[in-house]
C-alpha cells in the first residue's frame, strides 16, 4: 500500500487558494421546524434567488428572496391553510406572483406583490380544486396557472385575460392531470406536463391556439410523476419525470418530429419530486431526489452526455426540489430539508457572502493525527460564527496503487467536531481520531452569523508512512515456521536474517517489495537447533531487529 503523504486541493479552486471561482454553494435559508415545503424558485434580472413554500407549521404560504446581503422572509397568506403546492414566476419587474392551494377550503389561489404590498385572489373556488399548482407568466406579465381538481381528477387550467380569470379543463379523461407543470412559447400558448394516472402514463397538451392537442408521451410502465416542463428557443416542450416502475429519473423531449426519451439516473431509487430548466444553449439542468441515500442530485446534458452530481448528502435533503438558470447558465435549486425541517438553497457560481479561503492544508502528525489548517479573509460587514470539518476515507483501488477519491465525490461525509470551530485567523484543528494508515479528505464549512453555511473546500492527506519495523513474531518459540510481519515505508528489496549467539547467519532470505505497508513473510526453521536467535530484516539503510527462540 502506498503511503506516501499526499497533499491536494479538490477542484475547487481554479485561481490559487481563492473560493471565488465557480463550485457549488450550499446554505440554509430559513431553519424552523417543518418550513420548506413545495418549494418554487424563480431568478430576477439581477440573478437573486426568489422561493415560494410552505409553512407547515403554520400553515402559511411564505416568500424568500435574497436582497443582494440578506435574505427577506414574508408570510404571504396566513389565513387557514394554505400554501401547498406553490410555484412562482417574476414579472418584468422583478415582482413575485404565486399560485397555491388553500386546503382548508380546497381552492386555487393566487397571490402578487404590487410593489408595496400583496393582492390575493381566490382563482377557482370549485370544490376540491388546486393541487399540482404551476403558474407561467405571459408577454403582458399575466400569470397561466395548470392544476388538477380532484374532485372529476381532471387537468384544468386558468389565465388572467387582463380584467377576470378565464377557466378551462383540459383533460377530462378518467384520472388525469396530477403532477402539472405550465411553460408558455412566444406566442403565449401554454404547455402543460401530468400524469395520467389512470393508465400511468406521461401525458403532454398544448394550446395550438384554437383547441388543446393533448398527446401520451410514455407509456412505458407507471411513468409520468414529479414531471416538470421547459420550452427550448424554438419553442419544443422538454420534461423530467420519475418512473415509478424502475425507480429512475427520466427525460422526454421533442424532437419537432417525435419524443426522445431518455434514462437519465438510474442509480437506486432516484427522481423524486424533479425539476427541469433549459440554459442559453436550450440544454437540461434537472434537480431531484435520491430516495435511496436521502441526497439531492443534480443532473445536465453538456451536449454529449449527462454529468450527474450529488449536491447535498448532509442528512435527509432533497425534497420538493425546484431548478433555475441563471444568466451565466448556472444553475441555482431550493429544496427541503426532512433531517432538519428547514428550506435550503444551492446554487453555482461565486458565493453570495464573499469569504475568501487563502489556504487550507491537511497535515499527518507522527502520533497518527492529522493537522488542519486554514486561513479566511472576508468582505467588510460578514461575520463568521466558526467552521465545522467534515471527513471521509478515500478508497484504494489495490494495495498496489496510489489512494484514489470515492467514486460518488458527495458520498460518505462524517462531521468531526462536535461543536462549531473558533479561534482566531489562521485557524487550526487536530482530529485526532483518524485510523493509522488510512488516507482522508477534509471539506470545510464556514458558518456565518445569520446561520447561514458556506462550502469553503476540501484537502486530502494520507497519515505519514509506518516507521520500517517488525511488528510480530509468532510463534515464539517456533519449531517448523517463524511467522513474520512487517511494516513498509517504502517499496524495494527486503532481507530477512536469522542470527545464531556467535553472530553467525544461519538463514536469510530476500523478499521484492512491490507496494508500501504490511508484509507477510516465512522463514524456515525446522533445521535449526533449539536456542536463542536475533532476526534482522533490512531494507536499504533501514532494519529492526527481534529476539525469537527455536525449539525442539
Amino acid at each position: 500500500m502506498n503511503k506516501a503523504i499526499i497533499i491536494l486541493v479538490i477542484g475547487l479552486f481554479f485561481s490559487p487558494g481563492l473560493v471565488y471561482a465557480d463550485t457549488w454553494h450550499i446554505e440554509t435559508v430559513e431553519t424552523e421546524k417543518h418550513v420548506g415545503y413545495d418549494t418554487s424558485i424563480a431568478l430576477d434580472s439581477a440573478d437573486n434567488p426568489h422561493i415560494s413554500y410552505y409553512d407547515y407549521l403554520s400553515y402559511d404560504l411564505k416568500y424568500a428572496r435574497w436582497t443582494g446581503s440578506t435574505w427577506e422572509i414574508q408570510s404571504v397568506d396566513t389565513l387557514g391553510d394554505v400554501g401547498e403546492f406553490s410555484s412562482i414566476a417574476l414579472d418584468s419587474s422583478g415582482n413575485p406572483h404565486i399560485s397555491y392551494h388553500d386546503a382548508f377550503n380546497w381552492n386555487l389561489k393566487y397571490a402578487f406583490w404590487t410593489g408595496s404590498t400583496w393582492e390575493i385572489q381566490t382563482v377557482d373556488a370549485s370544490a376540491y380544486v388546486g393541487w399540482c399548482t404551476s403558474i407561467a407568466l405571459d408577454s403582458s406579465d399575466n400569470p397561466h396557472i395548470s392544476y388538477i381538481d380532484c374532485l372529476n381528477y381532471d387537468l384544468k387550467y386558468a389565465c388572467w385575460t387582463g380584467s377576470s380569470w378565464e377557466i378551462q379543463s383540459v383533460d377530462t379523461y378518467a384520472d388525469a392531470g396530477w403532477g402539472t407543470s405550465i411553460a408558455l412559447d412566444s406566442s403565449d400558448n401554454p404547455h402543460i406536463s401530468y400524469v395520467d394516472y389512470a393508465n400511468y402514463d406521461l401525458k403532454y397538451a398544448r394550446w395550438t391556439g384554437s383547441t388543446w392537442e393533448i398527446q401520451s408521451v410514455d407509456k412505458s410502465g407507471d411513468v409520468g410523476e414529479y414531471s416538470s416542463i421547459a420550452l427550448d428557443s424554438s419553442g419544443n416542450p422538454h420534461i423530467s419525470y420519475f418512473d415509478s416502475s424502475n425507480l429512475d429519473l427520466k427525460y422526454s423531449h421533442w424532437t419537432g418530429s417525435t419524443w426522445g426519451i431518455q434514462s437519465v439516473d438510474t442509480l437506486g431509487s432516484v427522481g423524486f419530486c424533479t425539476s427541469i430548466a433549459l440554459d442559453s444553449s436550450d440544454n437540461p439542468h434537472i434537480s431531484y431526489s435520491d430516495v435511496s441515500n436521502d441526497d439531492l442530485k443534480y443532473a445536465r446534458w453538456n451536449g454529449s452526455a449527462w454529468e450527474i452530481q450529488s449536491l447535498d448528502t448532509f442528512g435527509d435533503v432533497g425534497g420538493y426540489t425546484s431548478i433555475a438558470i441563471d444568466s451565466s447558465d448556472c444553475p441555482h435549486i431550493s429544496y427541503y430539508d426532512w433531517g432538519n425541517g428547514g428550506l435550503k438553497y444551492a446554487w453555482y457560481g461565486d458565493p453570495l457572502n464573499a469569504i475568501s479561503l487563502l489556504s487550507f492544508t491537511a497535515t499527518p502528525q507522527e502520533d497518527s493525527s492529522v493537522l488542519l489548517n486554514w486561513q479566511v479573509e472576508t468582505t467588510e460587514g460578514e461575520q463568521i460564527a466558526g467552521f465545522n470539518l467534515y471527513r471521509r476515507e478515500i478508497t484504494q483501488n489495490s494495495v498496489a496503487e496510489a489512494p484514489q477519491l470515492p467514486q460518488n465525490k458527495d458520498a460518505g461525509w462524517t462531521k468531526v467536531n462536535s461543536s462549531l470551530i473558533t479561534g482566531q485567523n489562521p485557524y487550526a484543528y487536530t482530529d485526532s481520531r483518524v485510523e493509522p494508515g488510512n488516507s482522508y479528505e477534509y471539506r470545510l464549512e464556514a458558518v456565518l452569523a445569520d446561520e447561514s453555511t458556506e462550502i469553503l473546500g476540501s484537502a486530502s492527506c494520507a497519515p505519514a508512512p509506518p516507521a520500517f519495523a517488525i511488528t510480530k513474531v509468532y510463534p515464539n518459540p517456533a519449531s517448523v515456521v517463524l511467522n513474520i510481519v512487517l511494516t513498509l515505508p517504502q517499496t524495494g528489496k527486503v532481507t530477512l536474517e536469522l542470527y545464531d549467539l556467535t553472530g553467525r547467519v544461519v538463514t536469510s532470505k530476500d523478499i521484492q517489495v512491490i507496494s508500501a505497508g504490511e508484509l507477510n513473510a516465512q522463514l524456515d526453521v525446522h533445521e535449526l537447533a533449539s536456542g536463542v536467535y536475533t532476526l534482522w530484516a533490512t531494507q536499504g539503510s533501514l532494519s529492526s531487529s527481534e529476539r525469537v527462540v527455536v525449539v525442539r
